[in-house]
């Protein structure tokens, strides 16, 4: 078994009728030798062909009827993503996928690349999960993939295409939105998440974080004359407060912001049961009523 280099990998993506290519739909630069080609040394470099997104119907935008071109995949959503690129191997040559270095550095996973049987005929697909905290842009064209193809001292006994006959261009088995919707579409559901944390504070989800830490800084400053707490310690918060709505509204480290503040109304809480009656403040609690 050898591993096709770029020579070999070129003359076989450029084949022309009636040898069928390797794999159909490579755009090569005018040097394909050069740092922006799709041929590497030993590998090809396959591009986003279609995304479909779980939880929608197959004529929906992301649907299977509707796939879309591009899409910004949040913190732990979840698509399908096909390549724009067909393969046509031969009996004899097998191939192993998985995704760039530039792609997994940016946060996005994929759960299925790996080996392609010899004689495989279609595009190849792939579940992404983007684990990163910020969106990521999935765009059709983009690099999703890479592939190495080895080519076999003996061609398969019986390969893909024996072993699938009546295959068609989408690989082994047609994408349905059935399929596509068993996946979750928010896969750490941060939403679900994040909200029932902040059902452990008793406070209203949308409107809850702002009351909490309205609560706090009003405690900080009854007590800052003390010195229990500082001015610092009240300005320090306000800033917390500012950068927890940015990331709610972002959707940025939701429940690490949200754990940090029940820790603190906990602190807070000890605080409170060491006073008297006559010391406790009377502030609004987070669901508006006195405590």
């Amino acid at each position: 078994m050898s591993l096709l280099r770029d020579e070999d990998l070129i003359t076989k993506i450029t084949a022309v009728a009636p040898t069928i290519p390797y794999v159909e739909g490579i755009e090569l630069p005018k040097d394909p030798y050069s740092k922006d080609s799709s041929i590497q040394g030993a590998s090809v470099d396959l591009h986003i062909g279609n995304i479909y997104l779980p939880g929608v119907k197959e004529e929906d935008t992301g649907g299977t009827k509707n796939p879309k071109s591009d899409h910004v995949l949040m913190t732990g959503e979840t698509a399908v993503v096909t390549t724009k690129e067909t393969l046509h191997l031969p009996d004899n040559v097998a191939g192993f996928g998985f995704p760039p270095s530039r792609v997994s550095f940016r946060g996005l996973l994929m759960t299925n690349p790996g080996h392609v049987d010899p004689g495989y005929e279609g595009v190849m697909r792939f579940t992404v999960i983007n684990m990163a905290r910020e969106g990521y842009s999935l765009r059709s064209g983009d690099r999703i993939v890479t592939l190495l193809l080895f080519e076999l001292e003996k061609a398969a006994h019986s390969g893909w295409r024996k072993r699938n006959p009546g295959g068609d261009e989408k690989g082994p088995s047609p994408i349905s939105q059935a399929n596509i919707n068993r996946l979750s579409k928010d896969f750490v559901d941060v939403d679900k998440r994040a909200k029932e944390i902040a059902r452990l504070y008793g406070i209203a989800w949308s409107v809850g974080i702002t009351a909490a830490v309205g609560l706090i800084v009003a405690v900080l400053q009854l007590f800052s004359s003390g010195r229990l707490f500082s001015r610092q310690d009240i300005e320090d918060l306000k800033r917390r407060q500012e950068s927890v709505e940015y990331d709610l509204k972002n959707r940025v480290n939701v429940e690490g912001k949200l754990q940090e503040f029940d820790n603190r109304l906990k602190d807070l809480e000890r605080v409170k049961s060491n006073l008297t009656p006559q010391q406790k403040p009377l502030v609004p609690s987070a669901s508006g009523k006195q405590p």
